[in-house]
Formats: structure tokens, C-alpha cells, sequence
């Protein structure tokens, strides 16, 4: 045998894996992380692979490389022909089925310390590529596999002996079967229900090892889905309330022993330390003496259920914290220094924030317990050296990057300020601040390293004892080109939609100076894809902006156009300015060492609201008055820059009226809102429709002016011998009535038109100037006695023909029933007689005979004038209201209502 066989025959060993019922046999590379080119395991005989096929494998990663090399099934003759292979990444994967693959992302980043069950199918018969991670379909790619059917050699732990991409971490239950296997067993594997090898490659067949570790590990460990259990992290002598801070720190507790089993349990962990002979115990009774409570839960006991040893506690109000003895728990001084085993979840993935990393992977670290350390998912490491200092060193290049400034309590976890000695991020040595923590992405982490629900950073309430959740709470980034005095420009390079918000508390109506003036609340939103936005919360209220940061935004300037002054909007103080989240997907900064998340500003809008109390000009039109329905528009113009770059968004945009409905005036109708993008500068117009009560004018204008008209009307009832009143009562409400215009007219905007209220008024005043009229004609027409006057007491006594057979007056009567006076000159006068309503005419003479029917005459008598000017002034009434009130009825405020 060659020497360089021999050596190779020491370096490598070749073992069949033989495996017990309960235990599987894991492989353990490179388990310190360091990066290595010679760790590998490799199948000992060559495979044949069918065409279809399906690879599965348990994996466990303890460092993350940039790439982690995981298994090759390399070409026995080319080795860069069609490779298929297994490559694994922090926050993706890469899949090689021979003659085909890609990169996937996974739908969550990988942990370290965590066992994956994998699966790759290559299906050829469907022209499909699968891949399966605990069980789940997470790839299903359609795919024409042009495979060379070749021997193939199974390489594990290494891509081409490069010790960059050398794996760090466990393998186990490595098979290939010559089928696609089904989702059900494939499942079925992952969930360790069932324990099938490969027909093509075993886990338990022979395999070629090079510096590569072996353990046996239970079955079922294989399968749980983090790490299990807990670690408890050795504090040394600290004060109480250090400890319960340090401990808090690393999400863990100090516990609270019940029994004597349970003390011996916790004095276990520092039998061999002769500086820790008595332990904290994780209660106080600070707060309230005699009611002991947990720090880390807030659960309270009182002293009779606390395991005290003999006599104890003794220190009254003046020792408030408990450490263990072998003989039970007793109290002492908080101040004093005692050892303490802080217990916390294993598994958890701690944070390094405030470094600048360009791979996800740099940022998290593990925690090793014993003694304290953070071992990172990729090249960082932090350890306390011997002289006690705090390093962050990288493992790669063995550089030390940064020391922990020395403070009194001499740990790293929390928010603490670093000594850099080599160049990081860009910035040379100097100082920086860094946050290592066990807080999740929904958790903020407070200077001591304590966790607080993510909502409540930077929600105007102090949280964290330090107070810390409320600094740095501003919500802008600007980028440094930014400039406040040129719109943003969306991606799609189309002009910028503003949407506009209306919200209307009071509106008042001035008819006489047609003008409207209006209390109300505006809102523009808009989108500034240049921004990104810091920590949005749900509640838009908390993600007010600052008036300095207002000050460096770009804002619109929107003007009011129909106003009698030049006015326009302003974000000042009186504004408030907030960015809307609409969408929940944000970037975790974990370059900022105080917990960012990063929103997008094309996907969440800024919004500035303001209220403002403006006079808007209106042009009303009153024919209809006071039936009117009048339109008030109130116009706003962008003015910040033309239709080119900035318009309304008419599908955003709204108006909503909160006050009132009906005003003392007018009732508020419809409210439109229109926007006018095609003009230079684009529109908006907000259109409030304004509805007159009418009910003042029916009370002050219609019924009095009916009434007058209906006294004028009711005189031609008197009898017509009383000329003066009949006169006088129709002059009087002639003249009350173009009284009443007169005042209507002045309490009215002077229009060159005539209004319906007008032509009511009109008709009423001439109605009652025709019943003028008739009382004149029908005087004319009554024949007084030679002599007589109206002064004279005696009134004649009209009667018709029917009543006394001849025309005139019968004798004269005194008023008030008086005797008749004597000597009275009756003057007769001599008519045809009437016969059947028609006059007898000689024969020949007189009307035209048609048909032998005679034609009626009128008699032009009093009688027949008075009942002519009841039916005439009738019908002209009858007639105008109907012509006027159904011309109303159609399109008018008369009917609105209704």
C-alpha cells in the first residue's frame, strides 16, 4: 500500500450506519462553526439514478454560510455535467434536478440549531420538479428535463473543497428512492411517523467519513420543530435587581424554590463554585412587606407559602430579597451580592442590531450558556475573553470588530454603547451603539435587553422602565436627494393623485349678498414614493408627524378660487399631518439599533388635515323665488403645479355634510362632488344644492296677499249702494299690498327678472285693481233717486224685475227700518216682457231667426255687472293658480319635500 493510502486509510473512516430501534445516528460537521475544506462524507458506491426520482434528508444548520454546501449528486464522469444537488441558504434554497433548477425562496428564513426534514422530487413522466420541507409542498415547477442517465457519486458537506461553503451542522437519514414518492409518505417521513430507507441510497449503508462527527440521537428528536427544553444561564455574583435585569435580559426567569428537592436542585448549579454558596431566589417583597411577588411574572404569594427555612424571614422592612440555603429560604439585603441560575427557552434566536449588513444572515446569533456567549448564523462571534472584556470578533478572519464599553453591570445584552477597532458599516474606530436581543420581530427591546410588545413603541406612553420606547419616534426618512419643492413622480410616471376629503360641519346662506360661507374639515392625501415611513401604527392618530418634519415635506398648495379673497391652503400649526397604514408589509431595519420597521411611502399615503371657515361667492338664480332650488359650487385649484404633474383623484375623493340639514334659510339638498383634470390647472368642485324653506314666505307673502285678495273679493258681495265701502276696503288692501311688495322686493337682491313671488304679488295688486274696476262699472249702472246723495240718510232699495214686476225703486226706506218718506218721485221704466228668458219681438222685426230659435239678449243692468265680476274675477283666479302653482309643482322647491 501507498503511504498517501495509509494516510488516507488513518484520516478517513468507512462505517455502515447501524441503527437501534429507538435512536437514529446523526452526523455532526464542523460542530465549532469554523469553516473547513475537509469535512465530507461520501457514498461509498456509485448509483444509477431512474428517471424518476425522490432525495430526502434531515438537516440541521449551526452556522449559515453564504452558501452551505449539503449534498451533491455529482456526474461519475463530468462532474459539471447536470448536477443534482441540495444547496442551502438563510433565506432560500437552491434545487438541482439534473439539467435543470433555480433558487426558491422559502416561505420563513431558516433558524440554526433546528431540525428540517427535505424532500426533492423529480417527476419526469408529469414534466415536474417538487420540493418538499417538513412535509409541505412549498415548489411545484413545471420543467423539460433533459438528464444524461449517468453513474452519479454522493457527495456530502462540501462544493468543490471550498471551506466557505463547507456545511456546519447535523445530517441525518440521507435515502434516494427510484420513484416519486407521494405527498402521503412523504409527509408521513417528516413527521418521523415511519423510519423507510431509499432503494437506491441507505442512511445505513456504507459511507465514506472525513472529520466528521457521530452521535446517536432519539428518533423522535428529529422531528421537533425547535430546539426543546431550556438552558439555564450561570450568573455570577451580582445584586439582586442586576440579576433580575441580566436574567429579564436573555428572556428567562430566576426560580422560586418549594421544597427542599427543589432547593438542592437550584445549589446544584454552583456546587463547584465556592464564590456562589448561597443563590438568589427570584422573589421580593419590596413593593408591599409581607406580600412576596415574582418580578418576572408579577405573581404574588404571601409568607406562609413561601419555603422558609427555621425563624426566617427576620429582616422586617429591611430585607426585602430571598436566597437559598440547604436548610430552605431565607430573607436578606437586596444590596448584597449573591450567585443566581437564570433559566430560559433554548432554541431562541437572538439579534444583533445596529451593524450594517448586507446578508439577513449576520444579524442573529445563538446563545451558548455555559459560560455565556452568542454564537452568530454566520461568521460573528461575542464571548467574554479572559480580562473579562465583552468581544465581538468574526470567525472567519479572526478580526476582533468591537468592545464592550465596562460599566458596572459588565454584560452585552440591551442596548449598550461599543468601542469599534476595526472599520464596520463604513465608520472607523470610534464608538457605536448596538442592541443584542432576545426580542422577536413584534418585540422592542428596552436598554436592559427587557421585550415589550411592538405596539407600544412610540405610542405617547412610557413602557419600558428606561423609558426608551419613546425616543427616536420620528416617522420620516428623507433620502438625501430629497427636495421639498418638487412633486414626487410616480413610478408609472403619471401625474400625482391627490385625494380630497370634505367634511362639512356647518353651512350658513346669505341670499341677500349671495354668498355661502362654510366651517368644514379638509384632507389631501397623497403618495411620496420617495419616502419610507418608520414604526406605522394601526391607529393613524400615532403616526403624527412632527411640524420640523412637516416643514422638510413637499405639500400641496390648493387654492379657493370662488372666495372674494385670495385664499388657499396651509399646513401650519393648525394642521395635522399623519401617514395612513394601508399596508402591513413593512422591512425590519436592523441596521438601527433601536428596532425600525420600514414601510413603503408608494404604498402608504400622507395626509394633512385642517379646518378652515371660508366665504364662497354664489351665483344664485331666483325666478323660482321662494319655491327656488338654488346650486352653491365651492372651487378649489391645485396651484402647486399644472394637469402635467399633479390632479385630483376622482375615485378617492369625497365630501360628506355632518351638520344640520335644514338651515334657517334653505334646506340642505344633494352634495356633489366633480373634478376637472382636462383644463391647465385641474378642478375640483364641490356643488351644494340649497333648498328654500318655504314656509316663511307662505306665512309673511302668500297668506297675507291671499287674504287681502279675498277681503277685495268679498266686497263685491256688499250691497251696491254702499259705494264707499266697497271702494275703500279694496283700495286699503290695494295699498297694504303694494306695501307688502315693496318690502319683499327690498329684502331681495336686486335682479333685472321678475320673480314667481313677484308675479303673485302683481296678479294679487291688478285682481284687485279690476275689482277696482267692477265696483266703478257696477255704480255707474245703479240709478239713485233725482236729488239723492250718499250723505243723505236715506239708501234706495235695489230690487229686480222678479221681485216687482217693473224696474226702479220701490218707496224710500229710512235706515234702520225707518218709514218710507213721502212725496218720493218714482220714475217707471217700460221693458219688453220677458217670456221663457227671451224677448217677444214683432214678427219681422228684432234678432235673426234661425231655425225658428230666438237668440237670448243680455240685460245691462247692476245686477247682471255684479254677478259678471264674481264669475270673472273666479275664473281669472281659478285660472292664474292653476296655471301658476302646476307650473311650480314641475321642477321646483314647492314640491321637494314631499
Amino acid at each position: 500500500m501507498k503511504t498517501d493510502e495509509i494516510v488516507r486509510a488513518v484520516a478517513v473512516g468507512i462505517f455502515c450506519l447501524v441503527q437501534s430501534a429507538d435512536n437514529i445516528r446523526v452526523l455532526n460537521f464542523n460542530p465549532d462553526g469554523r469553516q473547513r475544506g475537509d469535512t465530507w462524507i461520501r457514498y461509498n458506491v456509485t448509483v444509477d439514478l431512474p428517471r424518476d426520482y425522490t432525495l430526502c434528508v434531515h438537516f440541521n444548520i449551526k452556522v449559515f454560510r453564504i452558501l452551505t454546501a449539503v449534498i451533491y449528486l455529482f456526474n461519475a464522469r463530468d462532474q459539471d455535467d447536470d448536477p443534482i444537488s441540495f444547496e442551502v441558504y438563510f433565506e432560500k434554497i437552491r434545487t438541482k434536478y439534473g439539467g435543470y433548477g433555480r433558487f426558491y425562496p422559502l416561505p420563513s428564513n431558516l433558524a440554526t440549531n433546528k431540525w428540517y426534514h427535505y424532500c426533492q422530487v423529480r417527476d419526469m413522466k408529469n414534466g415536474e420538479g417538487k420540493v418538499y420541507l417538513d412535509g409541505q409542498l412549498i415548489i411545484q415547477d413545471k420543467a423539460n428535463f433533459e438528464t444524461k442517465f449517468e453513474p452519479r457519486e454522493i457527495f456530502i458537506g462540501q462544493d468543490e473543497y471550498q471551506p466557505r461553503n463547507s456545511l456546519s451542522g447535523k445530517l441525518s437519514q440521507v435515502n434516494v428512492w427510484g420513484e416519486a414518492l407521494s405527498p402521503e409518505m412523504i409527509s408521513q417521513l417528516a413527521e418521523c411517523e415511519i423510519d423507510q430507507e431509499g432503494n437506491i441510497v441507505r442512511w445505513s449503508g456504507i459511507w465514506e467519513l472525513n472529520n466528521v462527527e457521530q452521535e446517536d440521537i432519539p428518533f423522535d428528536d428529529l422531528c421537533r420543530s425547535v430546539s426543546h427544553g431550556a438552558v439555564t444561564v450561570l450568573l455570577p455574583l451580582l445584586k439582586f435587581h442586576e440579576a433580575v435585569r441580566v436574567c429579564r435580559g436573555v428572556k428567562g426567569l430566576i426560580g422560586v424554590p418549594w421544597n427542599t428537592k427543589d432547593v438542592q436542585k437550584e445549589l446544584a448549579y454552583f456546587k463547584n463554585n465556592e464564590d456562589c454558596e448561597r443563590q438568589w431566589a427570584g422573589i421580593t417583597d419590596e413593593d408591599l412587606e409581607g406580600v412576596w411577588y415574582e418580578p418576572f411574572t408579577g405573581k404574588s404569594y404571601n409568607t406562609s407559602e413561601i419555603f422558609f427555612r427555621r425563624n426566617n424571614p427576620d429582616g422586617d422592612k429591611y430585607q426585602n430579597c430571598i436566597r437559598m440555603n440547604e436548610k430552605g429560604l431565607e430573607d436578606t439585603d437586596c444590596q448584597v451580592r449573591s450567585c443566581s441560575a437564570c433559566h430560559t427557552a433554548a432554541g431562541t434566536t437572538w439579534t444583533l442590531r445596529g451593524i450594517c449588513e448586507d446578508e439577513e444572515r449576520m444579524y442573529y446569533l445563538d446563545l451558548i450558556p455555559d459560560p455565556l456567549a452568542f454564537r452568530g448564523y454566520g461568521e460573528y462571534f461575542i464571548e467574554q475573553t479572559n480580562d473579562s472584556k465583552w468581544t465581538w470578533s468574526n470567525t472567519v478572519t479572526n478580526v476582533t470588530i468591537a468592545t464592550l464599553h465596562a460599566k458596572d453591570l459588565n454584560y452585552p445584552i440591551g442596548r449598550r454603547t461599543w468601542a469599534i477597532q476595526s472599520e464596520v458599516c463604513g465608520e472607523s474606530k470610534g464608538v457605536r451603539e448596538l442592541t443584542l436581543s432576545a426580542c422577536t420581530k413584534s418585540e422592542f427591546t428596552c436598554t436592559d435587553g427587557s421585550c415589550i410588545p411592538f405596539i407600544k413603541r412610540c405610542d405617547l406612553k412610557f413602557d419600558c422602565e428606561d423609558k426608551t420606547d419613546e425616543s427616536f419616534c420620528q416617522i420620516v426618512n428623507f433620502p438625501e436627494d430629497y427636495r421639498s419643492k418638487l412633486p414626487p413622480r410616480p413610478a408609472s410616471n403619471e401625474a400625482l393623485a391627490l385625494s380630497i376629503n370634505f367634511t362639512m360641519d356647518t353651512l350658513n346662506v346669505d341670499t341677500q349678498t349671495m354668498m355661502m360661507s362654510a366651517s368644514y374639515n379638509l384632507r389631501i392625501t397623497w403618495f411620496d414614493n420617495r419616502l419610507t415611513y418608520n414604526n406605522l401604527k394601526v391607529l393613524t392618530r400615532l403616526n403624527t408627524l412632527s411640524l420640523e418634519q412637516v416643514d422638510n415635506l413637499w405639500r400641496p398648495k390648493i387654492g379657493f378660487i370662488n372666495t372674494d379673497d385670495i385664499q388657499n391652503t396651509a399646513v401650519d400649526q393648525d394642521a395635522v399631518t399623519t401617514v395612513l397604514r394601508h399596508h402591513s408589509q413593512y422591512t425590519p431595519d436592523l441596521s438601527n439599533p433601536y428596532e425600525v420597521e420600514i414601510y413603503r411611502g408608494d404604498t402608504n399615503p400622507i395626509s394633512t388635515t385642517r379646518k378652515y371657515f371660508t366665504i364662497y361667492t354664489c351665483n344664485f338664480d331666483l325666478v323660482l323665488y321662494p319655491f327656488d332650488i338654488q346650486k352653491c359650487v365651492l372651487q378649489l385649484q391645485i396651484l402647486s403645479a399644472s394637469t402635467e404633474y399633479l390632479v385630483f383623484d376622482s375615485t378617492d375623493s369625497y365630501v360628506e355634510y355632518l351638520g344640520p340639514r335644514h338651515l334657517v334659510e334653505y334646506g340642505i339638498g344633494t352634495i356633489n362632488l366633480s373634478v376637472e383634470n382636462f383644463t391647465q390647472y385641474s378642478m375640483l368642485k364641490v356643488e351644494v344644492e340649497l333648498v328654500r324653506r318655504y314656509g316663511y314666505a307662505m306665512l309673511n307673502i302668500y297668506i297675507p296677499s291671499f287674504t287681502l285678495l279675498v277681503i277685495s273679493y268679498i266686497t263685491l258681495f256688499f250691497r251696491p249702494s254702499i259705494f264707499d265701502a266697497r271702494v275703500m276696503t279694496a283700495l286699503t288692501s290695494l295699498l297694504v299690498l303694494a306695501t307688502l311688495f315693496t318690502q319683499v322686493s327690498a329684502s331681495l337682491p336686486k335682479t333685472s327678472y321678475f320673480k314667481v313671488v313677484d308675479i303673485w304679488l302683481l296678479f294679487c295688486i291688478l285682481l284687485i285693481f279690476v275689482i277696482i274696476l267692477f265696483h266703478t262699472v257696477i255704480d255707474l249702472k245703479i240709478e239713485y233717486p233725482d236729488g239723492w246723495a250718499p250723505s243723505e240718510a236715506v239708501v234706495p232699495n235695489f230690487r229686480t224685475s222678479k221681485d216687482s214686476g217693473v224696474g226702479g225703486i220701490d218707496a224710500g226706506k229710512r235706515i234702520g227700518g225707518s218709514p218710507s218718506v213721502k212725496n218720493v218721485v218714482t220714475t217707471v221704466k217700460v221693458h219688453p216682457v220677458e217670456v221663457d228668458g227671451y224677448f217677444d219681438e214683432p214678427e219681422g222685426k228684432g234678432g235673426f231667426d234661425f231655425f225658428r230659435l230666438k237668440l237670448p239678449r243680455l240685460r245691462n243692468d247692476a245686477d247682471t255687472y255684479i254677478l259678471a265680476s264674481k264669475w270673472i274675477v273666479t275664473i281669472i283666479f281659478m285660472v292664474f293658480n292653476s296655471i301658476y302653482w302646476g307650473t311650480l309643482a314641475l321642477g321646483s322647491g314647492l314640491v321637494y319635500y314631499v
